[in-house]
């Protein structure tokens, strides 16, 4: 850790790479070790700015207050939608979670549609083949050729919507290198049964919330990842750090984590197995520690790609191949506080705000804290801003070169240097 004079500070590996830069004002640049860059800044009364590198993404968060009960809202800004979600919150040891509540909610019919199989197995086209994404990552996820039952569907479904917001996340980054999966690297049957066991498992779970919902107002109950009953299995959906042992472990979008014992609600951490993973340092098999709060995000966001899945079924069922629903089971119930949530008409002028109020005081930061490392014992060092002339001149011609438009990544023994617009943006 590195503080500044102006009272910045910045963040690195032992191998000097970035992954945390705090501003004098509050904010904070998260370098994920996937390469993808993020900014979070908290204002006043409660309110949190989480944005991606360009700014055009990420989601503003604030206090809500519906029929006397005290919420947390998220306003998603995504493709230039926004999108409101609403959260409880529970806090316990010093730590705050927030809890994934759903706008609406099924019959009961619905429910046991979805967890039950379907009389014949269900052929789907799901229209992927030509999206970049899907290519990217063809060697680590391919969709079921036929579908048993709504709970597989959605398993894929989940699966495709996290590894399609990584690509996009990734390439908005400034410094998120290219990667290459094989089908040696890709998700084996077991894997995807246990992610459909647990889309089987958040069925029963939201039959338990609502029946809950309606007869308290509001559950308060601790979050269900500590009960014996709630989620095991865990679909990372952000870049983030674990730990093994003494060592960092990056696990990154897409790796799938069951955890090995229920946390009791004082732990800050538990103990992981990675089930498949997309990253080389987090090999499947691996046991990792992985903090509360993460695993709660994780479980958020399944919940709520799950919910956008549900609704896609409702809207298909009983043509493209998907069964027809009985009547019983259609329609959706709102929840009591859907009336209260509004996305917040400012929310992607605040993420843009942020962003770029973030890139000027980082680049002040980092120029006055050091420059970044160069290849060991060479002598050189390179600065972020500098050109690839520049970069050269300092450490000669590269070993290799990926081209990849306005972003190239020079690779030398042991370096890797990244620039965006002929500049560099990281250093690895």
């Amino acid at each position: 850790m590195v503080h500044t004079r102006g009272g910045g500070e910045i963040h690195r590996t032992a191998s000097g790479a970035i992954r945390e830069v705090r501003t004098p004002s509050g904010a904070i640049i998260h370098h994920a070790p996937s390469g993808v860059r993020h900014v979070e800044v908290v204002r006043p009364g409660g309110r949190v700015i989480v944005a991606n590198a360009t700014g055009r993404s990420g989601y503003v968060q604030r206090p809500l207050q519906s029929h006397g009960h005290v919420y947390v809202q998220r306003t998603f800004i995504y493709n230039g939608v926004a999108h409101a979600s609403i959260y409880r919150p529970w806090s316990h040891g010093g730590r705050e979670y927030h809890v994934f509540m759903p706008n609406h909610y099924y019959h009961p019919g619905f429910y046991s549609w979805v967890y039950s199989p379907w009389a014949v197995p269900v052929s789907y086209s799901w229209g992927w083949s030509a999206r970049p994404w899907y290519g990217y990552y063809g060697g680590y996820f391919s969709p079921y050729r036929t579908y048993a039952s709504p709970a597989f569907w959605l398993a894929d479904f989940a699966i495709a919507a996290t590894l399609e917001t990584a690509y996009l996340a990734q390439n908005a980054s400034t410094s998120a290198p290219p990667v290459t999966y094989s089908a040696a690297t890709g998700m084996s049957p077991e894997v995807k049964e246990a992610i459909a066991q647990e889309v089987r498992r958040q069925m029963d779970q939201a039959k338990a919330d609502q029946a809950y919902a309606q007869s308290s107002g509001q559950p308060s109950a601790p979050p269900p990842l500590f009960s014996p009953d709630g989620p095991k299995v865990f679909l990372v959906s952000n870049s983030l750090m674990a730990n093994a042992g003494d060592l960092e472990c990056p696990l990154v979008e897409g790796d799938v984590l069951r955890v090995t014992q229920t946390p009791s609600q004082d732990a800050e951490w538990t103990e992981v197995r990675v089930l498949a993973s997309r990253g080389s340092s987090c090999r499947a098999g691996s046991y990792l520690s992985v903090k509360t709060m993460d695993l709660q995000e994780m479980q958020n966001s399944m919940q709520a790609t799950i919910e956008r899945g549900m609704v896609k079924l409702q809207s298909d069922q009983g043509r493209d191949g998907i069964p027809a629903l009985p009547s019983q089971a259609m329609g959706t119930v709102k929840a009591s506080y859907t009336d209260d949530i509004r996305p917040d008409a400012s929310a992607q002028a605040e993420l843009s705000q942020a962003v770029g109020e973030a890139n000027r005081s980082e680049q002040a930061i980092i120029s006055e804290g050091g420059q970044l490392p160069a290849e060991p014992g060479s002598g050189a060092t390179v600065s972020l801003g500098m050109s690839i002339a520049e970069v050269e001149s300092a450490l000669g011609k590269p070993k290799s070169r990926v081209d990849l438009g306005a972003k190239k990544i020079h690779v030398y023994q042991d370096l890797k240097v990244t620039f965006l617009n002929g500049r560099v943006s990281d250093v690895q």
